[in-house]
């Protein structure tokens, strides 16, 4: 094969290409580019010329970072002709091409080759194939690409507005032709009084405030006055300005106490008498033509602000100053106050100086302007700043948070949702989201938050303050769904406290809801916090919150008088936490936790000086003052914070934000009454290394009452599914929950551990582990008395891994026999069980049978499931439930994604036969899996592979097959069933013999006896 490099043809014929096979979309790609296009034809040579190389897109539904590694490089050559001919190409309808366009639900067949995008043209009302599992309302075509095209040109405008603040070269040309332009303007005579006041505030400048001084003086234009405000100098200050004075009647000093720098640049405006105001700090100077150029500047304009460049002084030469716009000073301040010249009656009309902030005050006037008028640019070079790292400067004595202060002041009315729209239904409740970095994540969680059938409606405020246009304008797709959210693009990453007080002021409900982009809230969280957070007497709450393996990471906090607040339970399982009340909490998680709008508002929101999370902290401890109300956790409300770690310690807070905190309240109750609700004791409390900083940590154990006869023993059980809603749907979970149910009801304490929190940091409690082997392994707990029961998947066991378990248990007697014999391992024989609480034959009504071959589970490649397989080739009537089987049976028969496991009984009883398989290893090993003891202690016929002993547990309620020909015929001939009567007797016997009660009482006995 050659190595040359592919010939392209050339750009014109490349964007000619792009325009006549009709996928191009003008209107959108100048959206992206951030330009303006006289035609299509240009903004197609564009693309190929320089948009494709930059990876932007050339239609709104076209997302590159959806397409294969290839093409997106081949894109990015320019290459049009690869991109089209793998568009046309089957390969390309196995992927989403964007949030909003999934061809793998297209079934025409008319149009494969066809270039699908050139049908969604501007103007064209088309459906929009969007993913199988899309929540929200499918949007009209047009619509979305309408908030698409909106989106895209709000994000550039605000990429292409973040300049630089200071560059390393200067434009003498652009300073000459702006000079020249204003070389004509009158200047006015000094005999008719000051026009310009400049005020000087100067504290302990003694040394450097004559240059300040003469180089005022030296300015060209006459008709000025220097105010200067001396701020209670000590060090002789007001003599040197006192000789000044003597010599320039122009200059005035005035004497005051030391009240800041804010003080005095306004005691100094109310001593002024000229039409504009200047200001120059004491250490600085200005060129002599600075005065004069700016009074031209703002006569020609008839602007009311103005500002000229710096140049900047330090290690090198920099210089500061641009046209600048109200919105590209929210993102940060370009404009220097000692070349800031002002309309004197606006300054006055805005109050002057902000005297309760103590840095960064210059900002927040020049943003109070920008809501007024336009501050002006005029590019010369008006003053030359000295960087010399002077650290008595109040830049460098003074907190950074300053910044944050003067942005939350001034930003909170500035933005507005991009879709504008009145909900149906008054909201409970106002859910605020602040997505940062995890785009997928965050789009994840707010699309599980918002899919919901049912419940009081809430209204949910997205803060979009991602950094990157592609991952903004891909957030916007994702949530297209959702008409009704309020979505906020800020033109940078502000502060927790900044964000949340922008989005908080566009909340309509009497309940806030303060939600971090990692965490994800289960199914009926949000019902259950707007009912107990909608009691009078609760002054806040929370869900409990846990990671992502589901180990507890807060409950709540308790309040220390040395330390922030312990977060409540932190590493221990959801089922202890759920133990406690909720009640009597001091603080809440800060990463989910719900107030009263009213609250909110009355307490002025956040402080928006903090810099991170100790706003949302110093709020709850400014709200828990009412002795009358207090904090809960709701423990039926689950959150999983995915970037939670319940091993680490608390991320510390800054040290400036812990300067600013509210003190901490009285606790309501003390750690040690918390968690006696739990049956723990305090045995100490550990002290983190910044205890400004970090909570305490609380080093707990078992209260052990004392007690006749054999005491309680604390299990913890430990399954292969993860803490995931889809690993909710694995029957080891259930399975796990009625095996507790038993082992508690003969007086056990039980937790359940998913994969990921085997090592859960309280494991120190437990006594006994007992892993249920699937699919994960599970290592041994020293100390402990370690229990493996093998229920499936053999093959994955080893010797080894036996050998480090006290106990071994085993579904299978053939199993059991084999690494008795081979492995030297003790193994009894312990088959799987049924709950006879939910599985039992079904009261029914009508017919008996609604169904006639029923399989329950997930399908598995390359074809679904065996059994269902079969049956389907052999022309039966199967239906089956579970996720994605869409893609390996008919749409027809599959009857639901889910069912359940409550409802699993009156479904196997209403099937005339319900269908099982087992995994290979499985079926050759002798594990009959759960699936069959439901189903037959549900009443249920049941057709499976074969596997060893089913004859002797089922007696006939269950028929097995090894070919098509078999299952043909036991089809065909209902009779080799038992009778109704006969079925009945079996299905007891399953329920009697074969409980999670009997195996409950197996496992006990048998971990009492090996304990002595």
């Amino acid at each position: 094969m050659s190595n040359q490099k592919k010939s392209l043809a050339p750009i014109p014929a490349r964007g000619q290409r792009l325009i006549d096979t009709q996928v191009f979309d003008a209107e959108y790609y100048a959206a992206e580019s951030g330009r303006d296009f006289k035609s299509k034809r240009e903004a197609a040579h564009h693309l190929v010329q320089f948009g494709m190389k930059a990876g932007l897109s050339f239609h709104p539904l076209f997302d590159l970072g959806m397409f294969p590694v290839h093409l997106r490089n081949a894109y990015k050559t320019g290459d049009v002709e690869a991109v089209l001919a793998y568009l046309r190409s089957p390969r390309s309808r196995e992927h989403r091409w964007s949030y909003l366009f999934d061809p793998t639900v297209i079934e025409d067949p008319s149009l494969d080759g066809s270039l699908l995008l050139s049908r969604y043209r501007a103007g064209t009302q088309r459906e929009l194939p969007v993913p199988a599992k899309f929540v929200g309302r499918l949007p009209a075509w047009l619509d979305a690409r309408a908030l698409i095209v909106s989106h895209a040109r709000n994000a550039k405008q605000i990429e292409l507005g973040k300049k630089p603040l200071r560059r390393t070269a200067w434009s003498d040309l652009e300073e000459s032709v702006w000079l020249t332009s204003i070389a004509g303007v009158v200047e006015p005579s000094a005999a008719e009084g000051p026009v310009i006041s400049i005020v000087m505030p100067a504290w302990n400048r003694a040394l450097v405030i004559e240059q300040a001084i003469a180089s005022v003086r030296q300015q060209t234009f006459a008709a000025w006055e220097l105010i200067i405000v001396d701020d209670g100098s000590t060090d002789g200050t007001q003599d040197v300005v006192r000789g000044v004075v003597e010599v320039e009647p122009r200059v005035r000093l005035v004497e005051a106490e030391h009240l800041g720098v804010c003080a005095a640049r306004n005691r100094g405006i109310d001593e002024s008498h000229g039409k504009f105001l200047a200001f120059l700090d004491s250490d600085n100077t200005w060129r002599p033509d600075f005065l004069r150029n700016m009074y031209a500047g703002l006569e020609r304009t008839r602007g009311l602000a103005a500002y000229s460049a710096v140049r900047m002084l330090n290690d090198g030469e920099e210089y500061t100053g641009q046209v600048v716009t109200a919105e590209k000073l929210l993102v940060r301040n370009y404009v220097d106050l000692n070349v800031l010249v002002a309309d004197a009656a606006l300054v006055r009309e805005l109050g002057g100086f902000d005297a309760s902030l103590r840095r960064w005050v210059d900002y927040d006037l020049v943003l109070r302007i920008t809501e007024t008028t336009t501050i002006e640019y005029f590019p010369f070079i008006g003053c030359d700043y000295v960087d010399d790292h002077d650290d008595n400067r109040i830049t460098r004595r003074e907190s950074a948070n300053w910044e944050f202060a003067v942005l939350g002041k001034n930003l909170r009315n500035r933005f507005v949702p991009d879709v504008i729209s009145s909900p149906q239904n008054a909201p409970a409740m106002s859910v605020i989201v602040r997505v940062t970095d995890s785009i997928e994540l965050a789009i994840r969680n707010i699309r599980e938050l918002l899919d919901r059938d049912s419940g009081e409606p809430v209204e949910l405020i997205v803060v979009d303050e991602v950094a990157g246009f592609r991952s903004s304008l891909r957030l916007r797709a994702a949530l297209a769904g959702f008409p009704d959210l309020k979505y906020l693009k800020l033109p940078r990453r502000y502060t927790p406290a900044i964000s949340c007080n922008i989005a908080a002021d566009h909340a309509t409900a009497p309940l806030l809801m303060f939600l971090r982009e990692s965490v994800e809230l289960r199914a009926g969280t949000l019902d259950s916090v707007i009912a107990r957070a909608s009691d009078p007497a609760v002054l806040g709450v929370q869900p409990l919150l846990t990671d992502a393996a589901g180990i507890v990471t807060s409950a709540g906090g308790v309040g220390h008088p040395l330390t922030l607040a312990v977060p409540l339970f932190k590493g221990l399982n959801v089922a202890d936490a759920r133990r406690h009340s909720g009640a009597e909490l001091d603080e809440l998680a800060t990463a989910a936790f719900c107030v009263r709008t009213e609250d909110f508002r009355a307490a002025d929101g956040f402080r928006s000086l903090f810099a991170g999370d100790a706003a949302l902290v110093d709020l709850l401890r400014r709200l828990n003052t009412d002795s009358t109300r207090t904090f809960e956790t709701v423990g039926d409300a689950l959150a999983v914070d995915h970037a939670a770690d319940s091993f680490a310690e608390e991320p510390p807070l800054a040290v400036a934000d812990a300067d600013w905190l509210t003190p901490a309240v009285e606790p309501h109750r003390t750690l040690a009454q918390h968690f006696a609700e739990l049956g723990l004791q305090v045995d100490d409390l550990v002290a983190p290394r910044s205890p400004r900083l970090q909570p305490a940590f609380p080093a707990v154990s078992p209260r052990r009452p004392a007690v006749d006869g054999p005491a309680s023993l604390r299990w913890a059980v430990k399954i292969g599914a993860d803490f995931s809603v889809g690993g909710d749907r694995w029957g080891d979970v259930p399975y796990a929950a009625d095996l507790a149910e038993a082992l508690a009801a003969l007086g056990q304490e039980v937790v359940v551990d998913r994969a990921g929190a085997f090592s859960r940091p309280s494991n120190h409690l437990d006594d006994v582990v007992l892993v249920i082997r699937g699919l994960v392994r599970c290592e041994p707990q020293p100390g402990k008395t370690n229990v493996l029961w093998a229920i499936s998947r053999p093959d994955l066991i080893t010797r080894e891994e036996l050998l480090q378990f006290d106990l071994v248990f085993g579904g299978s007697q053939i199993w059991c026999d084999f690494v008795a014999s081979e492995w030297g391992v003790d193994a009894r024989y312990l088959p799987q069980a049924t709950n006879p609480r939910r599985f039992h034959p079904t009261d029914r009504t009508g017919p008996d049978v609604h169904h006639d071959l029923t399989f329950v589970g997930g399908p598995r490649k390359p074809i679904g499931r065996k059994i269902v397989a079969d049956c389907l080739s052999l022309g039966a009537d199967v239906k089956v439930w579970g996720p994605r089987w869409e893609q390996f049976v008919p749409v027809e028969r599959v009857a639901d994604s889910y069912i359940s496991n409550d409802d699993l009984a009156g479904l196997y009883s209403s099937s005339r036969i319900v269908l099982n398989d087992h995994f290979e290893d499985m079926a050759r090993w002798g594990f009959a899996n759960n699936r069959l003891y439901d189903a037959v202690a549900s009443g249920a016929r049941v057709i499976s592979d074969d596997v060893d002993g089913i004859a002797d547990i089922f007696r006939g309620a269950v028929r097995t097959y090894s070919s098509l020909e078999d299952l043909e015929q036991i089809l065909a001939d209902d009779q080799g069933f038992p009778d109704d009567t006969e079925m009945e007797a079996i299905s007891q016997h399953i329920r009697d013999e074969h409980n999670f009660d009997a195996r409950a009482a197996t496992l006990l006995a048998a971990v009492r006896d090996h304990r002595g």
